[in-house]
């Protein structure tokens, strides 16, 4: 009995498992990569990335994919400039008007998915492209630097002895992720995001407003996405309409990765979370040990192809099981 609750447990935790293999892996190869401070530093250069990723998370556990999100955080990052340096708004202001705009552009994926009636990978690989033009209109393809201390503190910032420094990043990504753990597993709109992924026809025959639901859904990363780009944007100093692509593609492979289903109805905070570390880590071991940019690339590209390739296995065995 205690081997077969052994075995499950490792089962389900298998990512955390690799995660620890690649760190023990790095740390041999390079004595620099086990010291606190790289630890810490893969953390806060990672810590925009996770809040994106948990944010991608929800929607492909609800049935969806978005394909817009790097163009949601330059629209964000465009927008709270803007309002600091152009409107004169405080620092709380402009940062809460870019999250509102975060979920003003979730909330309009979700909205035109259920009006269209159609996948939100489609409806977001259109606005990937609509977003990506409100940026460079609304920034005029120019960059944006000199903020106010207090909102460079948001993404600079650090408690801790000098030796031991955790960074105001890392602390507002657990907090994200302790949340949105608390809403997917212990509320009914959580467990009605799971049941609309799992099976939107049951759940609507269940009595769940399952367009309701996902337009939610949407909404609620958006807040996610715009908490992503103002750490993205404070820790760099620096905002324009090319701090954001690119992250869509890397936040899928992190959930896939970590064992978030592509086809919907299964996946856990943790999961996205182990499958940012992972992809941070082996960027910045990779990097540690000498590996080129575009050899990283590849290995990107072998891991997303093999991951996508398990959760189908994974999938099919799961309908194979039923069956019989």
């Amino acid at each position: 009995m205690e081997n077969s609750k052994f075995k499950s447990f490792i089962k389900s935790n298998m990512m955390w498992v690799i995660l620890i293999l690649i760190v023990v892996i790095f740390a041999f190869l390079s004595p620099n990569f086990r010291s606190f401070r790289n630890i810490m530093n893969i953390l806060t250069q990672n810590a925009y990335f996770i809040v994106a990723t948990i944010g991608v998370a929800m929607i492909m556990i609800s049935g969806g994919t978005d394909l817009s999100v790097g163009q949601i955080l330059a629209v964000v990052g465009v927008c709270i400039a803007l309002f600091m340096q152009n409107a004169g708004f405080p620092v709380p202001v402009a940062v809460a008007l870019g999250i509102l705009i975060g979920v003003v552009l979730g909330g309009f994926n979700g909205a035109a998915a259920n009006i269209l009636k159609i996948h939100p990978m489609i409806v977001t690989l259109a606005t990937m492209t609509m977003f990506k033009g409100i940026s460079y209109i609304l920034s005029q393809s120019k960059s944006f630097y000199n903020f106010a201390p207090s909102y460079l503190a948001i993404g600079q910032g650090r408690i801790g002895t000098a030796n031991f420094p955790v960074t105001f990043p890392v602390i507002i990504a657990v907090v994200v992720a302790l949340v949105i753990h608390f809403i997917l597993s212990k509320t009914c709109f959580g467990r009605f995001i799971y049941a609309v992924g799992g099976n939107p026809e049951t759940a609507r025959l269940a009595g769940i407003n399952v367009a309701k639901i996902k337009l939610q859904t949407f909404m609620l990363a958006g807040v996610l996405f715009g908490i992503s780009a103002v750490i993205l944007t404070s820790r760099g100093g620096s905002a324009s309409s090319l701090i954001g692509p690119g992250v869509e593609f890397d936040a899928i492979t992190a959930c896939v990765l970590g064992g978030v289903s592509f086809i919907g109805g299964a996946g856990r905070v943790s999961d996205a979370v182990v499958g940012c570390l992972i992809l941070g880590v082996l960027t910045n071991g990779m990097q540690m040990i000498g590996l080129d940019v575009y050899s990283q690339y590849v290995v990107k590209g072998i891991i997303l192809m093999a991951s996508i390739g398990y959760d189908t296995f994974q999938q099919n065995a799961k309908v194979r099981k039923k069956a019989a």
